[in-house]
């Protein structure tokens, strides 16, 4: 399967997309019974997903990493930091065709902030999803630390598509340099997934999640605005959701690697040959 047909299924799999698809199933089965409970469930969900009270809520339970303390760090003991890249925008203004997105450029600034403190070397780890773009995200994150926060990256990592690959080729750098245990860079909501992605590559991993979302205190749920759909509020859910989807996905993809889950196979297509 292609990487278009991977990154087309996950939208449909997800809100807004998701709902609206189920949205139109019942709106065209509007003669049969379960036409119009369908439609009406999915634009309640909708709405749901787009209230930032329902959102913060999703996203608080999800990304459950503490902030990072010096304490922490000094009894880690880290040899390197690695930082993930979260994608690309146009860079017109820079005079280049593309430079780091917002997300990115959250992670660079923290991670720039953790090298001047602990003064470790930096991996940056991104490539190209499609292969028409131009500049890997690991070259565009190395030019953002070292022209605009004056801070040495000494690794680019610039082949990795997803978090999975960002992991695996970032042990295949650094594993042959007896490094193996890291700070890790990303935001809080993706942490969950992008650890669970290193550790099962061999890194021993310290989180270190920027962008961290706190569920909002009980006077902010007196607060009217947190009970008005949004963009943001949708945007929130969908990309809590997305890691959900993609944990479980590398879970399953982990298990289908294991002896058990081959046995099982093994024993049903037995069963099978020997029903027919």
């Amino acid at each position: 399967m292609t990487i278009s047909a991977i990154y087309f299924i996950k939208l449909l799999l997800l809100p807004p997309a998701s709902l609206l698809l189920m949205a139109l199933t019942g709106l065209l089965l509007h003669k049969r019974r379960a036409g119009l409970p369908l439609t009406a469930v999915s634009l309640l969900l909708l709405t749901a997903f787009s209230l930032p009270i329902v959102a913060e809520a999703i996203a608080g339970t999800w990304a459950s990493y503490p902030l990072l303390t010096r304490e922490k760090i000094a009894q880690f003991k880290p040899q390197a930091i690695i930082v993930i890249g979260g994608g690309a925008a146009p860079g017109l203004e820079y005079r280049q065709s593309k430079t780091v997105n917002a997300r990115t450029l959250l992670r660079l600034r923290y991670a720039a902030k953790l090298a001047r403190d602990s003064n470790l070397p930096v991996l940056v780890s991104g490539g190209k999803v499609f292969a028409e773009e131009g500049a890997s995200e690991a070259e565009l994150m190395a030019e953002v630390l070292q022209n605009e926060f004056n801070i040495a990256v000494k690794w680019q990592e610039p082949n990795s598509r997803n978090t999975y690959e960002n992991a695996q080729f970032s042990h295949q750098l650094l594993h042959p340099q007896a490094i193996n245990k890291i700070l890790l860079v990303t935001q809080a909501y993706h942490m969950p997934r992008a650890a669970w992605a290193f550790r099962d590559a061999g890194f021993q991993t310290l989180p270190a999640p920027t962008q961290l979302i706190s569920y909002p205190p009980s006077e902010a749920i007196t607060n009217f605005m947190y009970f008005i759909p949004s963009a943001a509020g949708l945007e929130q859910s969908f990309l809590v959701l997305h890691e959900h989807l993609g944990l479980l996905w590398y879970q399953l993809n982990a298990y289908a690697k294991t002896e058990p889950f081959k046995t099982h196979i093994a024993h049903f297509l037995n069963l099978t040959a020997n029903s027919l």
